[in-house]
């Protein structure tokens, strides 16, 4: 999986579970953050990021926040999809007859 397009910056601050503030060369962003989840240990103020430019004009941010630096870890992927988006790739390569993504099961199928 690759990113199209990615900047560096550095973090902020998280004012909700959504979006976060990045300086990027010198500008304060407001940027989309691809992970709900607290990460409190990795998105700490003055820490690297690394953002994806969005392909999407319309949007109300133009970025989104896909990866963090930790000094004793090294760059750590933040972005909730990318593990489904890994693993489907890997996927294909392995001349399954079918792989699908997560789809409703039983009564809630259509």
């Amino acid at each position: 999986m690759k990113y199209r397009e990615i900047v560096d910056g550095i973090f902020l601050d998280r004012p909700n579970r959504f979006i976060a503030h990045v300086d990027v060369n010198g500008t304060v962003e407001t940027v989309h953050v691809k992970n709900t989840g607290r990460c409190r240990e990795l998105l700490l103020p003055g820490a690297a990021v690394r953002l994806e430019v969005s392909d999407n004009p319309k949007r109300k941010t133009k970025y989104d926040l896909v990866a963090v630096h930790k000094q004793e870890l090294g760059w750590v992927n933040i972005d909730s999809q990318a593990p489904n988006k890994v693993v489907g790739e890997w996927l294909l390569k392995q001349e399954f007859d079918l792989v699908r993504p997560e789809f409703a099961y039983g009564k809630f199928s259509s």
